[in-house]
């Protein structure tokens, strides 16, 4: 059975929920700890995603109607908190100063190291992830889960499949905690690409456990599936496909070598694609050629050119955020902003704002 999450009481104190009342009321700008913030007097009718540079890391911010926030990943451990402050700025863009949920998809520095720096900068409620890490033997895993269980601490909750966040207007379900994978959302169809597909070898670190989720929005539906691996990517498409169809799709584990399967990609349907690379991480040539190859994907968005391939195994420039090395990189973000409907939705490319518009299956 699926469970809800209970979300925390806002941290705010009579004085700072008086503010954000007069603030959503439009008779004020909303000013916490952190810095003045700017809100909308009226909630925009949107639910916006941003890619959020993190050079090679990971951070994906989901924005509801009602600007509840969930935050997927937060980036590198870095001196100057880079990732934390760009974070900041797609908060800032999309009207909001705290975060109700920031997921941790697994336990990888690219991936958690950057919760310290947003905890010192932006309330937080809940912590969300798939379990216990599973490499607590090595050094360096153990490093990063113990740090993380210092972070955390009562914020935190793990999920299984089927468990959903108590969010207005969106379905917001987990599909993949901990290796386990979701049964099925609605029911299971045959999948003719696992014909000639073989089940990859078990990866068994963290992964593997990687979390994974779909946002729905009336007919609009966003999967990403964290950095989960080619053995779980074909255990979700064979020999059914357990998720449907989707609208839009961030492809795993930054489109790197073998990221990318086809018999999962091609059972999705995508209409549009984003990758999370690096400059010089993910992004590799054949993740490309597989989603270039299913048919009905429209467009291909990355959040770097790959510089080590040439413009044949990079998508089109316009869709491309960020185009330098990191150390000279401003850290555009991509960002989809779908109606209230869930009709359509379009994509819009921070470094040069220019937006593409599509309908929602």
């Amino acid at each position: 059975m699926a469970r809800s999450l209970r979300r925390r009481a806002p941290r705010f104190g009579s004085v700072g929920l008086l503010a954000r009342f007069l603030a959503v009321a439009g008779l004020v700008a909303l000013s916490l700890p952190h810095g003045p913030v700017d809100v909308y007097a009226q909630a925009p009718s949107t639910l916006d995603i941003y890619w959020i540079d993190v050079e090679g890391g990971a951070a994906t911010l989901v924005v509801t109607p009602q600007r509840e926030s969930i935050l997927m990943d937060t980036g590198w451990n870095r001196a100057d908190a880079r990732d934390a402050e760009r974070i900041q700025a797609a908060m800032r863009d999309a009207g909001i100063s705290e975060i109700d949920y920031v997921l941790l998809s697994h336990f990888h520095a690219d991936h958690m190291g950057g919760l310290a720096a947003l905890l010192e900068r932006v309330p937080i409620a809940r912590i969300v992830d798939h379990g216990d890490s599973v490499e607590q033997a090595s050094p360096r895993g153990r490093a990063v889960w113990d740090e993380y269980v210092g972070l955390s601490r009562d914020r935190r909750q793990s999920v299984r499949p089927g468990d959903t966040l108590p969010v207005a207007d969106v379905e917001f379900t987990f599909v993949a905690s901990h290796r386990e994978l979701v049964d099925s959302l609605g029911s299971r169809s045959p999948n003719g690409l696992c014909a000639e597909a073989e089940m990859p070898a078990p990866d068994e670190g963290e992964n593997g456990h990687s979390l994974g989720y779909l946002v729905s929005l009336g007919s609009f539906q966003f999967l990403n599936l964290g950095d989960l691996t080619p053995d779980r990517e074909y255990a979700l498409a064979c020999p059914e496909n357990r998720l449907g169809v989707v609208d839009l799709y961030q492809v795993p584990h930054h489109g790197a070598y073998g990221a990318i399967r086809p018999e999962l990609t091609g059972a999705l349907e995508p209409t549009a694609v984003v990758i999370n690379n690096g400059p010089r991480k993910g992004g590799t040539p054949d993740s490309l050629v597989v989603v270039q190859s299913v048919a009905g994907i429209e467009d291909v968005w990355q959040s770097h050119r790959a510089l080590a391939d040439d413009a044949a195994y990079n998508t089109e420039e316009s869709l491309i955020a960020n185009l330098t090395e990191e150390e000279d990189c401003p850290g555009y973000w991509i960002k989809a902003s779908v109606q209230a409907d869930g009709t359509n939705w379009t994509m819009t490319n921070g470094r040069t704002g220019d937006s593409r518009r599509y309908e929602s299956k």
